[in-house]
């Protein structure tokens, strides 16, 4: 297939489109500048675009059978303000659909987060991809807000629009700030590992199966023209973060001990935050 990505730089970009040039995709890949690289190594280097979401012509999309959109600002736990967060992940991706529509592209894959079903999940033993959108940060509002108008845009024009909201995504190149990079770093530092009670309940999922997921998405038969696919993007199993933690050190053969309990959970962190995958194929109600 002939695709264009957005977001190929970035953690689950770098996957996806490694996975797609492996599969022999012809990718075009919309970056920054020449200094964007992915993080992780590429099986060839696709055909690269500079620029970005406002500024992109139609023409960059003349010739491609469908669109990858993961580009995103305000990823956790990288804090951008207010403004740049409507401009990239609003304004910036409904530009995209825009243009896919006039370069005639029908197929769109867009990537949304948990976070947009914020207080939501506090409802729910496992949250339905309808569930209400009551997100309680910056970012997840940005993207539950793009989803609005990404759904209603798909309907009147009648794209096919894959919206996949993703749990808690882990694997190589992930910012080293986060869970999964520091459990690592210390595990094969023969280090101890201080962390929170680790009582929390998600759902992490390697980023390898997302990226397949996403590519699968490109080609499902069940997303039809004019009536978006709003799914969960997650293992299907539901882990406590201690359980996460205590499998991963003894798959990398820890010699240091984990600490939970060291550092104090967040006073108003959400307990159980799963997704209810049963759904995977119910395509969302188009509107009158």
């Amino acid at each position: 297939m002939r695709l264009f990505l957005t977001g190929g730089t970035g953690f689950i970009g770098s996957h996806v489109l490694a996975a797609a040039l492996a599969a022999g995709h012809q990718v075009r890949v919309l970056r920054r500048s020449p200094a964007s690289a992915p993080v992780i190594p590429l099986p060839r280097q696709p055909e690269w675009c500079e620029g970005d979401l406002l500024t992109l012509p139609a023409s960059a999309l003349e010739g491609v059978e469908a669109v990858l959109h993961l580009a995103s600002a305000g990823v956790s736990p990288k804090q951008v303000p207010w403004k740049e967060l409507v401009q990239a992940n609003v304004a910036g991706s409904l530009r995209l659909l825009e243009r896919a529509a006039e370069a005639g592209v029908r197929r769109c894959v867009v990537t949304g987060t948990s976070h947009e079903y914020g207080n939501a999940a506090r409802r729910f033993a496992a949250i339905p991809p309808d569930a209400p959108l009551e997100p309680l940060s910056a970012y997840g509002a940005s993207k539950a807000a793009a989803f609005q108008l990404l759904r209603t845009f798909a309907i009147e024009r009648r794209l096919e629009l894959f919206y996949g909201r993703i749990f808690t995504a882990y694997g190589e190149g992930q910012f080293a700030g986060n869970f999964w990079p520091s459990l690592r770093r210390a595990a094969l530092a023969g280090e101890d590992f201080p962390m929170t009670s680790g009582r929390q309940v998600s759902d992490f999922v390697p980023v390898a199966a997302v990226a397949a997921h996403l590519l699968e998405a490109c080609t499902r038969p069940d997303v039809e023209p004019g009536r978006p696919l709003v799914t969960n993007i997650g293992s299907g199993v539901a882990t406590s973060l201690l359980a996460f933690a205590a499998a991963e050190w003894e798959r990398l053969g820890a010699t240091g001990r984990l600490r939970p309990g060291v550092l104090p959970d967040r006073p108003d962190q959400i307990e159980r935050y799963v997704p209810d995958l049963a759904g995977l194929r119910l395509p969302a109600s188009p509107l009158p």
